[in-house]
């Protein structure tokens, strides 16, 4: 297929060319992804999957020196997080809780017995860009980015918006996670019956 390219003459002997400024505009285009990954690259970090991580979580341990937070509501959480004390976790759907109270076992039996959508809760370490683990990460969410700065102390957590999926009158609705209480006990553990609080 040939493409033809016209030049339009504007008064004054100006000379419109639409295909140099179509080009001009590509590269530009181009050239965006390129600008933040180098502005913002340096703030990413990941997980690191450890079945030790989910041991910890699962038998109900603490980690000296974290700032526990949950995502979503105590009676509906989809994830739990250790964060080493110099950082805070930002976003309204993070909410901070003691870990020496009876919400750790709480939460935590929720997160394991209440998968999102038949998945299986999973435990890792959460690290920043240069791979240092900066707390613990348990859910059967996915993880969709995780920036860290290192110059304010703040961690910011994008993850599935499963909360818009239980939402009934959402059209989201039919990936709603099951609800089941997990039969898997660890070792030692006796698990209560949390489905009652479970927000429907």
């Amino acid at each position: 297929m040939t493409i033809a390219t016209f030049s339009q003459h504007q008064p004054g002997g100006a000379v419109c060319r639409p295909e140099r400024w179509r080009r001009v505009a590509v590269g530009l285009f181009c050239l965006v992804p390129l600008f933040f990954s180098g502005c913002l690259g340096g703030h990413f970090g990941g997980l690191k999957h450890s079945s030790e991580v989910a041991q910890t979580f699962e038998t109900f341990q603490i980690y000296e020196g974290c700032r526990y937070y949950y995502l979503n509501q105590e009676n509906n959480p989809y994830a739990v997080v250790a964060l080493h004390n110099r950082y805070t976790l930002t976003g309204k759907m993070w909410i901070e809780f003691d870990p020496r109270s009876e919400k750790l076992e709480k939460i935590v039996d929720l997160v394991e017995g209440f998968p999102v959508n038949y998945s299986i809760p999973y435990g890792s370490y959460l690290q920043d860009r240069q791979g240092n683990t900066i707390g613990y990460w348990y859910s059967s969410l996915q993880m969709v980015g995780v920036r860290v700065d290192n110059e304010k102390n703040t961690v910011f957590i994008r993850t599935e918006t499963p909360w818009l999926w239980d939402d009934l009158d959402s059209k989201f609705r039919d990936l709603r996670r099951p609800v089941i209480i997990a039969s898997s006990q660890a070792p030692g553990c006796q698990k209560k019956d949390w489905s009652n609080d479970v927000a429907r």
